[in-house]
Formats: C-alpha cells, structure tokens, sequence
C-alpha cells in the first residue's frame, strides 16, 4: 500500500498546494511512483495547475471522485491536497487515514499561532507522532525561519530541517501550470533543490 501523506493548514496563503504539487514532482523525480489528489472541491487549486498546460505536470493530479483505490495501491506515495482550513470532522478522519501530515506554516507569529491551534488538535487526536511542520514562504535572508523552526521544537514539534524560500519562481510555476525546476528564474534551481531536500526528508 502507498504512503499517504497529507497537506493541511488552519491559514490560507501559507503555500499548501504550491508544496502538495512540487513534493509530488519531487517524489517522481526521484523514481518512486507517486499521484495527488485535490481534495479541495471549492477552489481546486492543485487540479487548476494541473490544466494549465496540455501535458499537464508528469504525475496524475486527481479529483476526489475520480480516485479508485486499487489504482492507488501500487503506487509508492499518494500525496493529498486537502481543502483549506478543513472541518474538524474532516480533519479527524484525515487523522485515522493519513501515515504523514504535513502542515506548512510561514515564520510570522499569525501564521505560526494558526500553525499550533492546528498542532494542539492532532495532539488531542492522538496523531501528534505523524504530524510535521513544513516551514513555507521564509525570507531568503534572514534568520526568521530558524527561529520558527527553533521555537516550534523547543515546545515539542517536529519540524522539517528543509524550508521553502519565499522566490517569486513558485508564483511563475503555478501560473505556468509547471514545476519550479522547469521556470525560467535565477532562482529556479536553488527551489527546486530545496524541495528535492524535503521530499528525502518526507519519504
């Protein structure tokens, strides 16, 4: 059976689908067979990057109702872009089915205070041990990511070692319907190494 690994948040605007999609881009690279699904019925942001372009991303980006698990089941990973800020309810089922979860949080003290209202529910859960915090949108300079990687784990979280730097390259990649590696950008190749980092780190 294929590892499900989930992306959630409590915030908006944090970089969900932007990691959903580059860590499945990642993940194929790398030679494991992976697919994601957008669970996100109201806005569908992975879906609509997806379809930006006629040969789509290189890996199946599925809708909810399209999904058929003996499909699945021979993959490596399915990754799993759930809706923003999901119901409770939503999140407890996410809770019993997902073996990851992912939640990206930039370094700002509203985004982090989202970030440990989220945490403290799957700690209620009892899935504190397969959550992770993914840092997204850290300034390239700076020391605000460290920080926030540091002050999350001195209050017991784990935190992925890799962060994703705020570039301008992942705005051009959605827009695009592409990968961030694939973007002509100064910086697309210091992305996408980044993401290759998490990715290892993740599975």
């Amino acid at each position: 059976m294929p590892k499900v690994i989930a992306i959630t948040s409590e915030k908006g605007g944090v970089g969900k689908s932007t990691l959903a999609v580059h860590l499945t881009g990642a993940l194929i690279e790398r030679g494991l067979d992976a697919a994601l699904i957008d669970e996100d019925g109201r806005v569908g942001s992975s879906l609509r990057w997806a379809r930006r372009r006629e040969e789509g991303l290189g890996f199946p980006v599925l809708d909810a109702d399209e999904v058929k698990p003996k499909k699945l089941a021979a993959l490596d990973a399915v990754l799993i872009d759930t809706e923003g800020r999901p119901r409770r309810k939503d999140l407890r089922a996410l809770a019993e089915r997902a073996d990851l979860i992912l939640i990206p949080s930039g370094p700002t003290m509203l985004e982090l205070e989202a970030t440990r209202e989220l945490l403290d529910f799957f700690e209620d859960e009892g899935a504190a041990r397969r959550v992770r915090v993914v840092l997204t949108r850290v300034p390239p300079t700076g020391q605000a990511g460290e920080q926030a990687r540091e002050d999350l784990r001195d209050d017991g979280w784990t935190v992925c070692n890799t962060a994703l730097r705020s570039y301008t390259v992942y705005q051009k990649a959605a827009e695009l319907g592409a990968l961030c590696r694939d973007v002509r950008d100064p910086r697309a190749e210091q992305a996408w190494d980044d993401v290759l980092r998490l990715s290892r780190e993740v599975l």
